[in-house]
This record gives C-alpha cells, structure tokens and sequence, in this order.
C-alpha cells in the first residue's frame, strides 16, 4: 500500500482503541484502471451453504464466488449488488436470489467501492503502483453496459461525491500534500468535465446544499458544487479521517487542535469560519441525524451541529460513526453495544458478543435488526459479523468463515460481506 494510503487509517481507530466503521475490511483502501467489454453470462441462484464446513446456515440467503480475490467491496445498487474484483470484473446480483444479472471486465483490477447514481453504477479500475493511470468507468445499472469513462493521466483516483446530475473525482499521488491535486466535476450523463480546482490528497468529500467540500491533507476546500466557485479553504492541523459531516450551514469534523486530541470543530459552511469548538474528551466518531450531532470517543454525546451547545452527555466511551439513529435509539460501539435514547442520553440495553473480539461497530439497523461489525488486534482482524435483535437486545446469529471480511454492506433486505473471492447475503 503507498505510504499515502496508509495516512487515511489516522483515525479509523480512536485514541481508545475503537473500531471505526469503515476500517475493518481486509480490503482497506482500494484503487482502479482500464476498460474492457461488457458480457452478460447468467449464473445460477446463489447457495447458502457455509463456506468452510459446507453446512446450511439458515441466515446465509446465497452466496457467490467471484473467480477472483474481492477489492471493491459489496454493495447494494437496489435489486443488485454490485462487486469489484482484482482480476478486473464488476458483476452484479439480484439481491433476491445472488442470480448474476450482468458483468463487466475492466481488464485491470477495481479499486473502489461501486456507487449509483440514477441509473448508473462507477467504478474505477486500474493497476497498483506509481504512474499507473487510473479509470472512472460509468456502468449502466440494469445492463452494465458501459457509458461513458473519464481518464485525466493520473495514477491515483477517488470517487468523492455524486448528485444526480455529477460525479466528483478527486486525484492523488504517493506524496501527500494539501495542494497541487485536482478535483474534476463529470456530468452523469455523458462524462464530461465541466469544471475543475485545485485540492490536496483527499480522506472524503460530501456534497450538499450546492457545496462539494473535500477534506485532505493539511486542508479543507469547499467549491460550489455546480459552477466550481472556490468558496473557501482553510487549513486544519490533523484530521480525524471519516468525521467530516455536513448541514445546510454548518461542517463539523474533528481534528487535533493546540495538542488538544479529538476536538470537534463547527464551521460556516459559506465562509469556512470556526463558529464553535467542542474539546470535552476526545472525540474519534460522529454522525448526524434529523438535526442532531451525535459524537463518540472518550464520550459518546449528543450536539447542536450549529452552535455546538451539548444537548447530553453519557458516562461510557464508545463509537457513533455510520449507524444511525433508529426507534429514537442511538447505537454507539465500543467493548460492547449501547443503546441510548436519543433525546436525553439514557442507556436502555446493552449487548456483548460471546467471542474474543476487541471492539463491535454498528453498521446500520433495518426494522429490529442491528447488524455489527466487530474487530480484533490479531489476525484475522475482521472475522465475525453479527445479528441483534433489538427488542430483545439478544443475538440473532454471528457470521464466521475464519478469514477477514469486508465491512457490511446493508440494505432493505438485509446485509452483504465478501471474504477471499466470494460474496455472501445475510438476513
């Protein structure tokens, strides 16, 4: 991995040990390339056998083998499920029954994770190591016919935003910098660049309310997300990567500020201006929901993402990152699964595997299901996946192959995870 890959792992585990979501996939951070041409083979229905012992797991829905290790990560495009390879295919299955619907052959690997827009699906392809170019490649969704692709002759590219009318694309190299990359607004439609600036080595970019803002290296830019305005860049001392969140008028994020580790910092989404800072503990985590800044670390507390006023705070450390808030109940991870009552703070159950693992992740909640990444100091880091009722606040099942996983990847139905070259639905 280049040494500017590995940057991006600063804050996937907090000061305290937490695991974030999102860092625990053996995969970790994936790249992209070249194109190839589009087939249509069929397969048959995925099985649900277990993939070590070959005995029925009445969880496992199907699942697929892929021919070829999994780089790009699982993940549901609404009636498919969409997954990159090294060898360079993107395949996608009905969710329903794991039937392949289509696939795609790039030729050279897919290094990120697929994401739709409309009726389209993105890729990038392309080889690992230093100035080899790599690929956006627009699928269709339905078909995996290939669209359009974009290839600006740079060697490291990150897909960091979309609407529905463009798709953000961000450069890098293997120096990290705060300025000197590129970021390429494409149109959807047809992948055409209609407009460009300057930005450093990313970690991620959210687009909303018209804005692009892109957290990198050493600084943060915002760019109007339509005409490419530069709104504003301002410097930041040490990101906390995956923190970044953003409202109408506020992006919050946490850094550390004057050696102060883990402060989360509140700022105008129009100017770029630090309106408040909340340095209580040291926060690793946030997420936000229905108007509200929910943070965790040494603390796990609940913020006004406009002026930061702290509306609770509860006694145990845990993490908030990526599971939402459901049933008015928050999940927060850590040594074991909390939930609180979102409106003030109070505990209501708690949940702990019965395996050695170091630390659980909430990945999201469909109806009474909480699905839960877990991770390890050893390896295989990644290695059991979990099912909580959260009724009964009881397992419904755990999911081991003895092998690392892929973070979860969860929709209406319910969860996918890939390990080695196959992929698995979850119920």
């Amino acid at each position: 991995m280049p040494s500017s890959r590995r940057r991006y792992l600063r804050g996937c585990v907090a000061t305290l040990g937490l695991a974030s979501a999102g860092c625990l996939g053996s995969n970790g951070y994936i790249e992209t390339s070249p194109i190839g041409t589009e087939t249509t083979p069929e397969l048959e229905a995925g099985t649900a056998a277990h993939k070590q012992s070959r005995e029925t797991e009445p969880f496992v829905a199907w699942q697929q083998s892929l021919g070829s290790p999994i780089t790009a990560p699982p993940i549901s495009t609404g009636s498919g499920l969409s997954v990159g390879t090294e060898s360079g295919t993107v395949k996608s299955f009905a969710t329903a029954d794991g039937s392949q619907q289509w696939m795609y052959d790039a030729s050279d690997p897919i290094r990120a994770q697929p994401r739709r827009v409309g009726n389209t699906v993105f890729v990038v392809s392309g080889k690992e190591g230093l100035y080899e170019d790599h690929i956006v490649v627009a699928l269709d969704a339905e078909s995996g016919a290939k669209q359009w692709t974009f290839s600006p002759g740079e060697w490291w590219l990150e897909l960091l935003g979309a609407t529905e009318e463009m798709v953000y694309v961000g450069t890098n190299t293997d120096a990290p910098s705060k300025q000197g990359r590129t970021l390429y607004a494409l149109a959807v439609a047809d992948g055409s660049v209609q407009w460009s600036g300057e930005i450093g080595d990313q970690y991620e970019g959210a687009v909303r309310n018209g804005a692009i803002y892109v957290a990198s290296y050493g600084r943060f830019y915002a760019y109007d997300a339509e005409t490419g305005e530069k709104r504003w860049a301002t410097d930041v001392a040490d990101y906390y990567s995956r923190t970044m969140v953003a409202t109408d008028d506020m992006l919050c994020y946490a850094a550390d500020v004057d050696e102060t580790h883990g402060t989360v910092i509140g700022v105008a989404a129009d100017t770029g201006e630090t309106v408040w800072r909340h340095d209580e503990g040291s926060v690793a985590s946030t997420t936000l929901h229905d108007g509200t800044l929910y943070v965790g670390g040494t603390h796990v507390a609940a913020l006004d993402p406009t002026t930061g006023e702290q509306q609770w705070r509860a006694k145990q450390s845990g993490s908030v990152q990526q599971a939402p808030v459901q049933n008015d109940v928050l999940y927060a991870g850590g040594d074991k699964i909390r939930g609180y009552d979102s409106s003030d703070g109070e505990q209501r159950w708690t949940w702990e595997p019965n395996v050695d693992v170091e630390g659980v992740v909430p990945a999201a909640v469909v109806s009474d299901t909480l699905y839960v990444d877990s991770w390890t100091d050893g390896d295989p880091r990644n290695r059991f996946k979990f099912a909580v009722d959260t009724t009964a606040g009881t397992k419904r099942w755990a999911f081991d192959v003895g092998s690392n996983l892929t973070d979860l990847s969860v929709d209406e139905n319910g969860a996918y995870v890939a390990a080695a070259d196959t992929v698995y639905a979850l119920e």
